[in-house]
């Protein structure tokens, strides 16, 4: 669990910093088109996608250790307890599973850019597009752990009910 609560915080620091670079970078970009500054900054739209890539890239995966994707509860709502759990536990093991099957895509594409430079700043694409794989490969593994930690309370749940009827 400490392990967990270091990684969520990493993620919301580096969540928090990266929304206010992409603030700062946008407000940079409109001041450059007011009269305010002599000239508008060629890069700063290049920046502002990268940003925003690395910004849902890090945030979706400190999501999914959250728990706080929207999701439709109309089924959900009508479940408890136990049911819900492992309703839950199979959510989280499909869609980690998905996310694994895309990885490859993920390395596809992200090599796809290893042949683009970014037009302003003449970045090698090939690591913004990593972002994407970073995003696939972390929100996988964040899956994958809370499954896990799903099965763990329910087999936790089954003791505690064979201890109380003892």
């Amino acid at each position: 669990m400490k392990i967990k609560s270091l990684i969520t915080k990493v993620l919301d620091i580096l969540t928090v910093i990266t929304f206010i670079a992409l603030i700062s970078v946008v407000v940079l970009q409109v001041l450059g088109r007011t009269p305010l500054l002599p000239k508008a900054f060629h890069w700063t739209e290049e920046v502002t996608r990268m940003l925003f890539l690395f910004l849902i890239s890090v945030a979706s995966i400190s999501a999914v250790l959250h728990n706080e994707f929207v999701s439709v509860d109309l089924f959900t709502s009508r479940l408890q307890g136990k049911v819900l759990l492992i309703y839950n536990t199979i959510i989280h093991f499909v869609l980690g599973i998905f996310l694994l099957y895309l990885i490859p895509a993920g390395i596809k594409f992200m090599n796809l850019g290893a042949r683009q430079l970014s037009p302003g700043l003449r970045v090698n694409m090939k690591y913004v597009h990593s972002l994407i794989l970073l995003s696939l490969a972390g929100m996988a593994l964040a899956h994958i752990y809370m499954g896990t930690n799903n099965l763990i309370s329910l087999k936790n749940r089954n003791k505690e009910r064979r201890f109380n009827n003892d």
